[in-house]
């Protein structure tokens, strides 16, 4: 089996011992600072956009279903309408039917009446001649 590198100890004191690590991250400090005040601001100015957008999207939806509730009144209103209308076109029928079965009733009957001058005619004639009467 192979044996791991090791480091040697007094390597590792070397490694640990550089200079100017502290100043390295100090300078890092100070950038940060300003760094993290314009990073705030930056988000606070999303966060106003964000807030304004969705205030924007809250008002658009409930403008929205506003509409839809009018468009739903309407629809309801017009499909009253449309019933009243449809009972007002049944009993027009109905009265229709009635009407033609009355005609109907009427034209049957109407050869007879059409048959009435010539049975009077026949008529007089008869009793004419059961009288006596002469007829020119």
């Amino acid at each position: 089996m192979a044996e791991a590198k090791r480091v040697p100890e007094e390597n590792q004191d070397k490694n640990l011992e550089m200079e100017g690590f502290e100043n390295f991250f100090e300078g890092e400090a100070a950038t940060t600072e300003g760094a993290t005040t314009h990073g705030d601001t930056f988000i606070n100015q999303q966060m106003e956009k964000l807030l304004d957008r969705l205030s924007e999207l809250i008002t658009l939806s409930v403008d929205q279903r506003m509409e839809t509730s009018k468009v739903a009144n309407q629809l309801i209103d017009n499909q009253r309408q449309l019933i009243a209308t449809q009972q007002i076109l049944i009993k027009l029928m109905e009265r229709s039917i009635e009407l033609t079965r009355h005609v109907t009733s009427i034209e049957e009957r109407l050869p007879g009446v059409f048959e009435l001058p010539r049975i009077v005619e026949s008529l007089r004639h008869r009793v004419a001649q059961l009288e006596g009467i002469e007829t020119t």
